[in-house]
C-alpha cells in the first residue's frame, strides 16, 4: 500500500467530472410537475413516465425526464409520495442562471401568473440602481427548493437583503393538483391523485 505522501489528488492526476448528466427531484404527479417545469420554467419534456416497468417489478418508480436548460443534464422528475422537502428546508436547493436581469424579469412574471411565492434577495444593500448578484428562491409544487441566479440585476426596493424564512415561499401542491388531469401517478392508485 502507498504511504499517504505518495497519493495525489484526483485534479493532479486530471481527473475531472466532464458536465451534469441529470439530477433527480421527487414528485407526488408528473403532470403536476410537467405544468410547472414545462408551462412555467418552459423545459422540454424528453422521456415520459413508464409505469408498465413499475407494474413490471422492473423498477420501484418512474421518472418524468425533462430538459430545463441549454448545457448538458437534465432533470429526472422521480415519483415519490413520501418524505418531501419540509417548508422551512433551504436544503437541499438546485441552483441555475439566467442570462440578465431582463430574463429574471420575465421568470418572475411567469412565477407571478402560476400564484409561486418568491424571494428575490442579493447579501447587501447598496445604492438604488447598482448591478449586484442576486438569487431568486421559490419552489415547485412539491416543494422542492430552487435558486434562479443572475449575476448583476439593479438593486432596489423589491430586494429582500440577507437571510430570510423558507417557509414564505410555501403553496399548496393541491392547488397545482386540480389544475391537471388524472394519471401523473402510479395507474393502481388512482391515477395519480395523491393529497
Amino acid at each position: 500500500m502507498a504511504s499517504t505522501t505518495d497519493r495525489k489528488s484526483a485534479a493532479d492526476r486530471d481527473l475531472r467530472i466532464q458536465s451534469l448528466n441529470h439530477f433527480t427531484l421527487p414528485v407526488r404527479d408528473h403532470n403536476v410537475a410537467r405544468k410547472f417545469y414545462v408551462e412555467v420554467l418552459g423545459g422540454i419534456a424528453i422521456k415520459e413516465a413508464r409505469w408498465d416497468n413499475v407494474a413490471a417489478g422492473r423498477t420501484r418508480s418512474t421518472s418524468l425526464n425533462v430538459k430545463l436548460f441549454d448545457d448538458a443534464g437534465e432533470l429526472d422528475l422521480f415519483y415519490q409520495p413520501w418524505g418531501q422537502a419540509a417548508p422551512d428546508q433551504m436544503h437541499p436547493r438546485w441552483a441555475f442562471n439566467v442570462r440578465d436581469a431582463r430574463q429574471l424579469d420575465d421568470f418572475m412574471t411567469r412565477l407571478d401568473s402560476a400564484d409561486v411565492p418568491y424571494i428575490l434577495s442579493t447579501r447587501t444593500a447598496v445604492s438604488e440602481g447598482t448591478l449586484v448578484p442576486v438569487s431568486l428562491f421559490f419552489r415547485d409544487p412539491d416543494q422542492n427548493q430552487l435558486e434562479l441566479a443572475c449575476a448583476s440585476y439593479p438593486f432596489g426596493s423589491g430586494l429582500h437583503v440577507g437571510g430570510f424564512d423558507p417557509s414564505l415561499q410555501y403553496y399548496r401542491w393541491a392547488d397545482w393538483r386540480a389544475m391537471v388531469p388524472d394519471g401523473g401517478g402510479p395507474p393502481n392508485q388512482g391515477g395519480g391523485h395523491h393529497e
